[in-house]
């Protein structure tokens, strides 16, 4: 059954013909998704590369930096000096350098800046977890020891840059476990901790109220692009339309769920695939009570999890690819492409779960998501179907003329 389900050249196939059909809407859609919900994060890097100030952290290596660095200091020189002289061409960057020189010595140069948005080395997220393991500083040393020279350790910067990629949508969630290593592990002064904090709030807010929103509206979006091949964008903002928040409180308990993971390290890359199929679920049924759209989630992954990681391993590629293009590859064809194929696995866990009678799928009651699943259960009945030329209009009950 694994292999019915997820046939990946399959899905990838349907995802690009849903995709050709209504490909400019989508481009829209995940243009809308990087700008407004910090989704796609390698394109927001690549876009990113193109502001001068970020070149200069981009062009010079952690070792360079240190020896500009040293050159300040053993010859005295002002950051305007030190900018002239190894032309440079960006103060600011020198400033910044020195001011992590003050402040972790040199060591504090290790960490080479990509974007405003993510960094490697201290920085990134696979750090946050590994550091999640060191909460006292024997532990903390310990862990050096076991990740000296071996597959942390020398992680290319394009690996730890993907992977942030694949969790900056839960990058509040991280910044809470970094929040509390930081706080046990390093003495940190009342104004540190506050701006520590209010971060902190500042992500989740943003998170809860904003980014989780709008991945549920681009699943919709998404999942009625496939059939309906003139959705509009403006789909997106269907739960204004259907009057509810409801969504706001199950993806919030779904991240609280994940951030507690996040703390056990590993269990965060079993539980974010557990998971993911939450948001589409809401998509399909706002209103679905919280303790059924996450259960039913987890039943609908079970024994996919890995299926799925497979699938996201294969978009890797892109995501170089993007990175490459500044984020133009990313932005005309690996975002909505993504999107599309989540679509696609979503509606074919979907078929097997309403076909296996799975608990809590009677909750999956829009039937006219998936014209071929409703054509199949209604056997040899004679029915007919009108659909809208697009997905914007109307779709009650009363628009939905079916006659057995």
């Amino acid at each position: 059954m694994t292999d019915f389900v997820f046939n990946r050249k399959e899905l990838k196939k349907q995802a690009r013909t849903a995709l050709k059909l209504n490909y400019f809407a989508c481009i829209a859609v995940c243009f809308i998704m990087v700008f407004l919900a910090g989704e796609y994060s390698t394109t927001v890097q690549g876009i990113s590369m193109w502001d001068k100030t970020h070149v200069a952290d981009l062009k010079y290596t952690p070792a360079q930096k240190k020896e500009i660095i040293q050159d300040m200091v053993d010859n005295r020189l002002t950051p305007e000096e030190a900018n002239d002289k190894w032309e440079i061409h960006n103060v600011d960057a020198v400033k910044n350098w020195l001011r992590s020189y003050e402040e972790y010595g040199l060591d504090g140069l290790n960490s080479k800046e990509v974007t405003f948005f993510g960094t490697t080395g201290d920085g990134s997220n696979i750090q946050k977890i590994l550091n999640a393991f060191s909460i006292t500083k024997t532990a903390k040393e310990r862990l050096d020891e076991l990740t000296s020279n071996s597959f942390f350790e020398n992680l290319s910067d394009d690996a730890i840059m993907y992977f942030d990629g694949l969790t900056r949508s839960k990058s509040y969630k991280f910044t809470f476990v970094a929040s509390i290593v930081t706080a046990v592990s390093e003495k940190k002064t009342i104004k540190d901790t506050a701006e520590i904090f209010f971060n902190f709030v500042a992500a989740l807010l943003r998170a809860v109220f904003i980014t989780n929103l709008m991945i549920v509206c681009e699943c919709r979006f998404f999942m009625e692009s496939r059939t309906y091949h003139k959705t509009k964008v403006g789909r997106m903002g269907f739960l204004f339309r259907e009057r509810t928040m409801h969504p706001i409180k199950t993806m919030f308990i779904k991240d609280v769920y994940l951030t507690l993971w996040t703390l056990t390290g590993v269990g965060f890359f079993v539980k974010q695939y557990s998971y993911a199929m939450v948001p589409c679920i809401l998509a399909e049924n706002p209103n679905m009570p919280t303790r059924k759209a996450i259960t039913l989630s987890r039943k609908m992954m079970d024994g996919y999890k890995w299926e799925l990681f497979k699938i996201d391993c294969t978009m890797f590629g892109w995501t170089l690819l993007s990175m490459l293009t500044l984020g133009l590859v990313g932005i005309f064809l690996s975002n909505p492409y993504r999107a599309a194929i989540h679509s696609e696995v979503y509606i074919a866990l979907r078929r097997k779960a309403i076909e296996e009678g799975m608990e809590f799928s009677d909750g999956l009651n829009d039937k006219f998501l998936d014209l071929d699943l409703l054509e199949k259960t209604e056997g040899d009945k004679a029915f007919t179907i009108k659909i809208p030329d697009s997905a914007d209009e109307e779709l009650g009950s009363a628009d939905k003329e079916v006659s057995v």
